[in-house]
């Protein structure tokens, strides 16, 4: 209910495995029963039943998993035809992958699917900065087109969510410990926004030298592919940190983000100097800020993406039982 691809083939496998199953068994139910009595104790009836149950319960499993140990290849067939791969598309990535309304009335299910959710949000933004950085260099105009793309399906990503925690508000059934754990989550949804709508813009920067009349130098180029590799960094620690609780030491994130902006100096100075030698083009000054200031806004993202793992709030605590 409300899972992955990958999630939904799980439970298909084991809905072939057991029907199969019944189906070889059902043909050999007498001498089945008779096996599973001589391997039981003896004893009285009501003494023995659960533990013939159990019997039944493990031969089973261990006969169907000796005969599909030799047909894993024919059951990944199987799986990948009922549920097939396929292209996502900017209607599929804006569609919530795990909320489910039926379980409004049960919190800690309710807020696991929307931890979940947060998630994948930071996941397409993860796969945005890759874009960026990937596209920086070449000029690649279609992947940083196909980034704003992203943009807008995370953007309805994060009006389903709040929609669904307004829900789940108004329905008045989360402990107190839940609502203060839910306020950071929306706290951390919006900086996972915040650098997917930065993203976009850059995008956009970079794509304003798409007809070639106005460039930037190979070197400005290198310089930030460079700063975006840091960005990439950080927040990749930021999410290891809010994902397992693994905190990142928040002193050593802050050398990063320093880094950072002695390099957007630099470039900056760099870029200035370029243009006054005429090796890059005045008119994409602006831009080239723009795209700087951006990144000087994801650091700061990453920032306070890792002061909330600090302050006691990862994805465990709503992926585990205990969300009293």
């Amino acid at each position: 209910m409300g899972q992955s691809r990958d999630a939904k083939r799980t439970a298909v496998a084991h809905s072939i495995f057991n029907i199969s199953g019944a189906l070889i068994f059902i043909w050999f139910v007498k001498p089945y029963a008779a096996l599973i009595q001589m391997i039981s104790p003896s004893g009285a009836e009501i003494d023995v039943i659960s533990r013939q149950i159990a019997n039944a319960h493990t031969v089973f499993n261990i006969t169907m998993t000796l005969i599909w140990i030799g047909l894993l290849g024919v059951m990944v067939k199987i799986v990948t035809k009922l549920i097939p791969d396929g292209a996502e598309t900017q209607l599929d990535l804006a569609k919530p992958r795990y909320l489910d309304k039926n379980v409004l009335n049960q919190p800690a299910a309710a807020l696991r699917l929307v931890a979940q959710e947060v998630l994948n949000c930071s996941r397409m933004v993860q796969d945005m900065l890759t874009r960026v950085r990937g596209a920086v260099l070449p000029g690649d105009a279609q992947t940083l087109s196909e980034i704003r793309d992203h943009g807008d399906a995370l953007n309805s990503l994060h009006i389903e969510i709040d929609e669904y925690l307004a829900e789940l508000f108004f329905s008045g059934v989360l402990t107190e410990q839940q609502a203060t754990q839910t306020a950071r989550l929306m706290y951390v949804l919006s900086d996972i926004e915040r650098m997917g709508d930065l993203s976009v813009e850059m995008a956009d920067a970079l794509l304003e030298r798409g007809d070639k009349k106005h460039t930037y130098s190979q070197e400005a180029l290198v310089e930030l592919t460079q700063s975006l590799t840091s960005i990439e960094k950080m927040y990749s620690n930021a999410l290891t940190a809010l994902s397992a609780g693994d905190t990142v030491a928040l002193d050593e994130l802050l050398r990063h983000k320093d880094q950072v902006l002695d390099l957007d100096i630099e470039m900056r100075k760099s870029h200035m100097q370029r243009v006054n030698k005429g090796l890059c083009d005045k008119k994409m000054s602006v831009p080239f800020m723009r795209i700087l200031h951006c990144i000087d806004r994801m650091g700061n993202s990453c920032v306070n993406l890792t002061e909330v793992a600090l302050n006691e709030m990862n994805f465990s605590y709503f992926m585990g039982a205990d969300t009293k």
